[in-house]
């Protein structure tokens, strides 16, 4: 009995304490970047809350507002709208994701590496759950896995966050990860500093 007791409580504090770790990783504002550059193999994964990614949408969809008092004169039934706003929701999401075409819409590198994007993946993560989810509902980030190939490995020497701070109005902060060759990187970027070197 003692035993099933301990190994219950060491199970739910193992999940409360990553459940503290995932969600406290959450932060709007705050963006991760995780970078692996192996040979000619560099892997870049970009992490955000799914916030940034309606704010963007909603920012875009400002610019083309369309006449509010149009739309009131449909007098759409409020209960059937409301049942398909999450399917609508989720396809809106999708949608969104496949957009991000590149990874060079939040990172720079220098020229002469003449590193191409060979692969993207896009998808969205439950950060409580820490898995991946096709639902629109809690807390998720958004993530962006790419694969590049460069020619020229060794002029991988900086990443250039500023495109991601030019997308999202109300990212401050970058926590930038990493591994290039056998040179560990680690550092906090801002509006005022986008740049990390090796």
């Amino acid at each position: 009995m003692r035993i099933a007791l301990t190994l219950a409580l060491i199970l739910i504090s193992g999940f409360v304490h990553a459940e503290k770790r995932h969600a406290g990783a959450h932060v709007h504002g705050l963006n991760h970047v995780k970078i692996v550059l192996e040979g000619a193999t560099l892997q870049v994964v970009y992490e955000f809350p799914i916030a940034q990614l309606r704010e963007h949408d909603e920012h875009k969809h400002d610019e083309h507002k369309h006449d509010e008092h149009k739309h009131d004169e449909h007098k759409h039934d409020e209960h059937k709208h409301n049942e398909h706003k999450g399917d609508k929701d989720h396809a809106h999401l999708a949608e969104d994701l496949k957009k991000i075409a590149s990874i060079f819409e939040f990172v720079r590198l220098p020229d002469s590496a003449e590193c191409v994007q060979k692969k993207i993946d896009q998808s969205v993560r439950d950060v409580v759950l820490d898995r991946e989810t096709s639902g629109d509902s809690g807390h998720k980030d958004v993530v962006i896995e790419a694969d590049l190939t460069c020619g020229h490995p060794d002029k991988v020497t900086s990443f250039d966050f500023g495109p991601a701070f030019e997308r999202f109005d109300d990212l401050a902060m970058i926590q930038v990860e990493g591994l290039v060759g056998d040179q560990s990187l680690s550092d906090s970027l801002t509006r005022e500093r986008v740049l990390t070197s090796i």
